[in-house]
């Protein structure tokens, strides 16, 4: 989602096909139909995180951004500071969504999934609790950024129905410059971009 302030590269993705952690900047996309076979996986039970996550949550965040604070909309925003809500599968936290409320809209400022539960529908139910929280609290909208490079994060928001809202050209060039400036797949980290949906 949103990028990380010092430019430290994000997370770890598991491979699709052998299970094995994959970096960043070496993953790659590969088209693929509906053969997968059908996988019995766990229900996913989303809640309000509290003070009992914070430790994994904080994990789980640092793993994908490599920071506790990210740059989104042209602010700097920490994480800790942020209210969040939590995936469990299996009794264990699979993953975490954080977010603030502004006057108009929701705004996703972090999404990230244990690598062991990628692929097991934890984002998108994450997602989708946004919304929920989104029309609980009146706002018919949610945001989100991301970084030109972050093709899963791409993927998934616009799977779900967000559009891409607006492309600030060079936003993250200062801080993508610290790692090399590669992201996923070794695309250069350039631009943000910005998604948004209407809900409700």
């Amino acid at each position: 989602m949103s990028s990380p302030v010092s430019g430290a590269k994000p997370a770890v993705l598991r491979c699709a096909r052998c299970g094995r952690g994959v970096d960043w900047e070496e993953a790659r996309f590969q088209a693929v139909c509906g053969c997968r076979p059908h996988l019995d996986l766990p229900v996913v039970l989303i809640r309000q995180a509290g003070p009992e996550d914070a430790a994994v949550m904080e994990a789980i965040f640092r793993r994908h951004y490599g920071r506790a604070a990210l740059l989104a909309f042209g602010e700097v925003l920490s994480l800790e500071e942020c209210p969040a809500i939590v995936a469990e599968m299996k009794g264990e936290v699979a993953g975490a969504l954080a977010y603030r409320l502004q006057p108009r809209a929701l705004h996703v400022v972090a999404l990230a999934t244990d690598p062991l539960w990628q692929r097991s529908g934890v984002a998108s139910q994450l997602l989708a609790e946004a919304e929920v929280l989104a029309a609980r609290h009146g706002l018919s909208r949610l945001v989100a950024t991301t970084s030109n490079d972050n093709l899963p994060s791409l993927y998934l928001f616009q799977r779900r129905g967000w559009l891409i809202d607006e492309v600030v050209p060079g936003a993250l060039l200062p801080h993508a410059a610290p790692f090399g400036g590669r992201g996923f797949g070794g695309i250069p980290v350039r631009d943000e971009v910005r998604l948004a949906k209407q809900v409700g």
